[in-house]
């Protein structure tokens, strides 16, 4: 912590001027004085709270970075006096508005305090707290984190300091400062949604009730006000049916989900289970001739606890008897529950008179799912708390028959299983032997004809130990915990006991067998395992530099586990585009038929670029409202977000990159700041200017219609503003690009270029034959003004035709636009209204299709849109060794090898980038594939090893629902008994291999022919 006198001095402002102008600082770190305590003490402020302020939406998976105006995050400092209206508009006045319009498009000064809310958070664990004013009764305070109350008792402002937030100047970096979230109102996009009008908070403390499942554990609150341990035995979309356990099935109640009846799990309830010698406990027993337990005191006199799932086994002792029972036997209760009988009343053995479906523990309880399995190996997995994306995956693994004879398999020397001699208990890469241990005892479990249903407890745990992402327990990727599954197995059974250092390959103008050889043999010196021998393959990737001087080529040879192929989405989307031409010519409209993913207007970009053959950084996209552009979109612009039946579009004679921008509302957006010309040190040489069309109604100095002898009222433009009059402005504007050096005449000459399609025939050949400046501006139909970019307040009026240098921006880089006012008899002997109206069509619009029935897909497709030639993106560069470029390459990936196991990962969770955010949605198209004889031939570029590369489907990963949710289930086929099963959590059913060919198909799992 900083201290002062030692690390810095407080000085007065009048202080710190002398010393700005004594030693030239052109910065300072000012803090306001306050006043603390009943004595109204007055101290400098020197740690105000800093916040990190972020932002959600309807679309947005998670909270945001907002960003300010110069797109860096925003981070906003604020007094303890500070009150949190004070700081709501803070945060409006510091963010950027482009993002605040976009996300908040519908907030106003007017309903701002309804329409969104600001929340606080202590750290990322933390859940978000909305910040309320205080409300307050007579005289008694209370805390900021309130819930809003009664609008009939007296509110009063609560600053930051009543806040008590932590002090976290002694913290470093990003570790010191507090999070703000400002939230919108949830807004249902179609039918009813549980989150319509919810804040992000809300929906993030509620979210639990609508993801509960079947045999999940919850606390309840009954009909006499007591909170209970409970089981979900029964859902619908609006109520839980919760069983009181301890109870019997005749209290079983319907309750709604929204219910504040309903908490988390131990939240209401203390957790009796965690059990220590010597507690006491309500022990229920079956009495002959009566249909409910009869409840005793018993005393726990010893625990054991299985290492192996977590488990947890009491000794109890009643009346002087000892038995075992488990720990969360439902025939357990914390005492007072029930009455306690006499202890004389005879009793039979401790047996539960629940029914099979009542007798499921949840939790640690592998004894629950004990009995012989219908089906050798065809056992359920229970689900934790939103784990079936992991039930899914395991079991998909369980069915892997590799992998299941290699856990199984006996070492013939010791007798002991074969696996635990190649643990690898000293590789850093891995988990000490203990995720291959965990995975094979499951394993085991699951094939050891004991089990109807096992608990996967100690995995989940172990996993979330080594991979805090799946720590908790929300809703996560299954191929991702599959990656993570076969890269920790393959690290803790590594035979490799040292990795050696190797070096990169030389290709040295080998052949590509013969530099593949190599690298596979450098990469099975530092890797080997029972992973490496049955998932792992070989890429050839060729990247080529796209400079056509340069050429170079890089060609390399990667390992594999599993093939991420996209999903070519034959859904398509037509956006029309009015293109305006650089040199004046008859605009032309063009027909984009672009890919439904493909959803940012660099997409369309590319596409236009393909049809009229102008390179994409000389493509400029707009939006025109009312006769004006009114802004420049972003590249990363969504497509679906434009509002305009007809996109703009404009060709530039420059790269967009090299121009300055006459007005804010045609800069692109980017890290400028509002208000200002530009942010570049120095103008850049090229002007990009917008070009008005107004009609001939009125003049834009005095407001009264010109006369033919009308003349000139500033001279050189700089003078006062004129007076601002309202002006009729029609057509489409037009872009112009001027060099800051050109004189009044080569300004005219560039406007004349691109206006003169508009002039009648006549008029145009006269002009034609004229050199500009030689001869009367009474000969041109139009006067050109140099105007405010809305046309209303001239700065230059009739730009005089003459050789005289002008600036027109102004030595006080205000922005501006030329305004083409048309004279009256000008406009109806001149103007061309015909021509103005005129579009030539592209043969794209000819061939536009009013509907296509998208083509069905089949995993061939995805493989071929896998191997194909791509160039990459505008921010995907590659680096290129030889000429020293980052370029955006081509590149193209093709099979060199397969291994023994195939996975295909599905890519139905795609991503977006607009102009703020990530959007990420799914893709649900059918994806047609075989399940037998999958021959992939065609796509191995290498020598091949001997097999066919021929493969038969045995087991899917299945997603189905959305984004944020969904639910896993799995179809295998049992390797011993060849029959598919459908796996979904702790339930399994018999199926057929045509069931697994599904919209809902997400990872493929493929064994090679001569392994099955």
């Amino acid at each position: 912590m900083q201290v002062e006198g030692r690390d810095y001095r407080l000085v007065s402002q009048r202080v710190w001027n002398q010393l700005s102008d004594r030693f030239g600082f052109d910065w300072e770190i000012s803090r306001p004085v306050i006043t603390r305590g009943p004595a109204k003490n007055r101290i400098v402020e020197v740690n105000p709270v800093i916040f990190e302020v972020l932002g959600w939406r309807t679309g947005l998976e998670k909270p945001a970075e907002l960003i300010d105006a110069e797109q860096k995050p925003l981070i906003l400092t604020a007094s303890e006096k500070c009150s949190l209206k004070e700081l709501q508009l803070k945060i409006w006045k510091a963010a950027a508005e482009p993002q605040l319009r976009e996300m908040f498009p519908d907030v106003t000064q007017d309903n701002v305090s309804l329409a969104v809310q600001v929340c606080y958070r202590i750290d990322e664990d933390s859940s978000w707290t909305p910040l309320r004013d205080a409300v307050v009764k007579e005289e008694r305070p209370t805390n900021g984190f309130t819930s809003s109350g009664d609008p009939d008792i007296l509110v009063e402002s609560t600053t930051v300091g009543e806040l008590q937030l932590e002090q976290r100047d002694y913290k470093p970096g990003k570790e010191k400062l507090h999070h703000l979230l400002v939230e919108g109102r949830f807004v249902a996009q179609q039918g009813h949604d549980w989150r319509q009008g919810k804040f992000y908070s809300e929906i993030q403390a509620e979210a639990w009730r609508f993801t509960l499942q079947k045999d999940q554990l919850i606390d309840a609150l009954d009909t006499d006000k007591k909170w209970y341990e409970s089981r979900v035995v029964d859902l619908t979309e609006a109520q839980v049916k919760v069983h009181y356990r301890g109870w019997t099935a005749k209290w079983d109640e319907w309750i709604n989900r929204t219910s504040s009846r309903l908490a988390p799990l131990h939240t209401k309830v203390r957790n009796w289970r965690d059990f220590q010698l010597n507690d006491e406990i309500l022990v229920g027993r079956v009495v002959n001739g009566k249909s409910y337990p009869e409840w005793r005191i018993a005393r726990v006199t010893d625990l054991e606890k299985n290492e192996m799932d977590d488990s947890l086994r009491i000794e109890l002792e009643m009346s002087g008897n000892k038995q075992w029972m488990d720990a969360q036997d439902e025939m357990l209760c914390p005492v007072g529950t029930h009455k306690a009988v006499n202890a004389s009343t005879v009793v039979t053995s401790p047996v539960s008179s629940y029914s099979p479906a009542h007798s499921y523990r949840y939790g640690r309880d592998f004894e629950a799912g004990r009995g012989r399995p219908e089906f050798e190996g065809v056992v359920g997995l229970s689900n934790l708390g939103n784990t079936c994306f992991m039930n899914s995956m395991l079991q998909c693994l369980i069915n892997t028959a590799p992998l299941r004879e290699y856990f199984l398999k006996k070492d013939p020397e010791t007798g002991g299983l074969f696996f635990s001699k190649e643990i690898n208990r000293d590789n850093p890469l891995g988990m000490k032997g203990i995720m291959a241990v965990e995975f094979a005892s499951l394993l085991r479990k699951m094939w050891s004809n004991e089990y109807k249903v096992v608990t996967p407890t100690k995995l989940k745990s172990v996993i979330g130990q080594y991979a805090p992402q799946f720590a908790g327990y929300q809703q996560q990727d299954s191929q991702e915990l599959m990656n993570f599954l076969l890269d920790g197995l393959h690290e803790d059974l590594n035979r490799v006991k040292s990795k050696p250092y190797t070096k990169p390959v030389e290709r040295n103008g080998r052949s590509d067998p013969e530099v593949a050889r190599e690298e596979w043999q450098q990469f099975l010196r530092r890797n080997d395992s029972i992973i490496v021998d049955n998932f792992m393959g070989q890429l050839r990737s060729h990247v080529t530099c796209s400079d056509p001087e340069c050429g170079n080529e890089s060609i390399t040879f990667d390992p594999y586990m599993n093939l991420s192929v996209p999903i070519p989405n034959n859904e398509t989307v037509s956006v029309q585009v009015q293109l305006f031409w650089a040199n004046g010519d008859i605009p032309m409209k063009y027909a984009l038929r672009l890919p439904k993913d493909a959803c940012s207007l660099q997409d369309a970009k590319e596409k236009l670029s393909e049809l009229s053959g102008i390179p994409t950084s000389r493509i400029f996209f707009v939006e025109v409202w009312n006769h004006r552009i009114i802004k420049a979109y972003s590249d990363r612009f969504s497509v679906e977000r434009v509002r305009e039946d007809v996109l703009h579009a404009y060709e530039l004679e420059l790269p967009v990159t090299e121009y300055s921008f006459s007005s804010p509302t045609i800069r692109p957006p980017g890290p400028r700041k509002l208000g200002t010309m530009e942010s570049e040190p120095e103008p850049k040489q090229m002007h990009l200017v917008e070009l008005l069309h107004q009609a001939p109604v009125a003049s834009p100095v005095d407001g009264r219609a010109h006369s033919e002898g009308y003349d000139m009222l500033v001279e050189d433009g700089y003078g006062p503003k004129q007076r601002r009059v309202e002006v009729e402005l029609f057509n489409t504007p037009l872009l112009v690009s001027i060099d800051r050096k050109w004189t009044k005449t080569e300004i005219h000459e560039k406007v004349w270029q691109v206006v003169h399609r508009l002039v009648a025939t006549e008029e145009a050949d006269k002009e034609s034959n004229t050199s500009f400046g030689c001869r009367s501006d009474q000969r041109l139909p139009y006067r050109l003004h140099v105007t405010e970019p809305n046309g209303g307040t001239t700065f230059i009026s009739d730009l005089p035709r003459d050789g005289e240098p002008v600036d027109v921006s102004g030595n006080t880089k205000r922005p501006f636009s030329f305004t083409l006012e048309w004279k009256r008899n000008g406009y109806q002997r001149g103007y061309d209204e015909t021509s103005a109206k005129r579009i030539e069509l592209h043969e794209s619009m000819k061939n536009l299709e009013i509907s296509s029935k998208p083509a069905r897909l089949t995993l061939f497709d995805c493989l071929t849109k896998f191997t194909e030639r791509e160039q990459l993106g505008e921010a995907d560069t590659w680096y290129c060794p030889k000429c020293k470029n980052h370029v955006r390459a081509f590149k193209k990936f093709d099979l060199f090898s397969l291994p023994k196991v195939l996975i295909f990962h599905l890519k139905r969770f795609r991503y977006a980038q607009n102009s703020f955010y990530m959007h990420r949605d799914k893709i649900s198209t059918l994806v047609d594939f075989p399940i037998e004889s999958l021959d992939l031939s065609e796509f191995v570029v290498g020598p091949g090893n001997g097999s066919e590369p021929i493969y038969d489907l045995y087991a899917v990963s299945e997603h189905m629902g959305g984004l944020g949710g969904g639910h896993y289930t799995a179809v295998a086929k049992n390797p011993v008994i060849k029959r598919w099963f459908d796996f979904n959590d702790s339930h399994t059913s018999t199926t057929t291999a045509e069931d697994a060919v599904s919209p809902k198909a997400y990872v493929l799992f493929y064994i090679r022919r001569d392994q099955a």
